[in-house]
């Protein structure tokens, strides 16, 4: 659908404003279509990605700073997210070895298994979602990280 019809206006001062715009809508709307996945196992965005981030390290331990350095939204309230993830037996959290002061995270077997299932649907959703050939992705990947050369 094109950008001018999904918000009903034609009217952007100009193409990089309305690349801006588009942008946005579209990462709303894969998050929208992530989102209806996701619920069917309980997870917010938020929680799917540091379940993610604790599986790319499984099985070692994770700190809350480093999990938080890796999220996509940045501004996420970690511990907050940590805590709901514990509740639902899917992180196990612990003392760390070195510093007694720390406390780390790790993904429990009920986490690695929801991870895996709602992963799976995730990516099925995505490959019914996204129509983009294997060349465009990758125009497309060089063109977001063009935009964000300047990411602080």
């Amino acid at each position: 659908m094109k950008l001018e019809q999904a918000i009903q206006s034609s009217k952007f001062k100009n193409d990089v404003h309305k690349a801006g715009l588009n942008i946005l809508y579209t990462a709303w709307w894969l998050k929208t279509v992530t989102s209806k996945e996701l619920k069917e196992f309980g997870l917010t965005h938020e929680q799917y990605n540091v379940l993610r981030i604790l599986k790319g390290k499984h099985p070692s331990q994770m700190c809350v700073r480093d999990i938080a350095s890796r999220m996509i939204e940045k501004n996420s309230n970690v511990p907050r997210i940590i805590d709901r993830l514990e509740l639902k037996k899917l992180v196990k959290r612990s003392t760390s070895a070195i510093d007694k002061r720390e406390t780390v995270m790790t993904l429990t077997q009920a986490g690695l298994t929801i991870l895996s299932s709602c992963t799976e649907k995730v990516n099925d959703a995505f490959d019914q979602t996204i129509s983009l050939s294997g060349q465009d992705a990758a125009t497309l990947n060089t063109l977001l990280e063009k935009l964000r050369q300047n990411e602080g």
